[in-house]
């Protein structure tokens, strides 16, 4: 093939020319970008998060149940409402009366931080040979700041060496029961925790263990279901 040179050959040869360079340098950037492109980090889509590698705390495990959890809380005289009466009592051998009904607290609870603490304690009296007894049962309610605080209570109260354990319904957030000694203990404890408020029982009997386990489970139930009516109503 034989080219001319003349003036319009040379323009049309440098055209050329420069639309073949411009294609080289397109070819070589698209290679780069696709090359970084698929090295480059993966985007993540906003505002989800991965359910496999969160974990709940140990604070978070320690929260509520979402019922009588969070901001809910009792002021003192909501909490003294919220202790039972002797209506509300299971039978006993004879009918219950108040040993206390003044704010019958222990001496540590005066000292609590951040939990408000009210109480109050029944009698129940118990014929026996040889002369009487009485079986007690002292309620007290602990109305915390916070379901933290309120599970920081609870563990406070709840001790490592738990004697015979008394089995309890579901309750609350946390609950636990036991007496000292076995079957010859004459007194047991029972603790729920419920969002902000741990209600503590303490009952004290003459007799066996078996005799008193099913009263001590309705005691209990009776506090704690009082206890969530009245966050309920907050």
């Amino acid at each position: 093939m034989t080219i001319n040179n003349t003036p319009g050959v040379r323009v049309f040869l440098a055209f050329a020319a420069a639309l073949l360079l411009a294609l080289v340098v397109l070819g070589v950037y698209g290679g780069v970008q696709i090359i970084t492109a698929d090295n480059g980090p993966k985007a993540q889509p906003q505002g989800t998060e991965s359910s496999v590698t969160r974990q709940p705390t140990a604070q978070e495990n320690k929260g509520g149940d979402g019922s009588t959890d969070g901001p809910k809380t009792l002021t003192a005289e909501e909490a003294n409402a919220a202790l039972p009466v002797k209506e509300n009592l299971p039978p006993g051998p004879s009918g219950w009366s108040v040993f206390d009904d003044d704010h019958h607290l222990a001496q540590e609870d005066h000292e609590l931080s951040d939990c408000l603490a009210d109480g109050t304690m029944f009698e129940n009296d118990v014929p026996k040979d040889g002369g009487g007894g009485y079986l007690t049962a002292w309620f007290r309610i602990y109305a915390c700041s916070s379901p933290a605080r309120a599970a920081a209570l609870f563990d406070e109260f709840d001790p490592t060496d738990k004697g015979t354990a008394i089995p309890l319904p579901p309750l609350g957030n946390e609950r636990t029961a036991f007496a000292f000694g076995g079957d010859s203990s004459k007194a047991a404890t029972s603790l729920v925790r419920m969002g902000t408020v741990v209600v503590k029982l303490d009952y004290y009997w003459f007799g066996s263990l078996p005799a008193h386990q099913d009263r001590i489970t309705q005691l209990t139930r009776v506090a704690a279901e009082r206890v969530q009516r009245a966050l309920a109503s907050t």
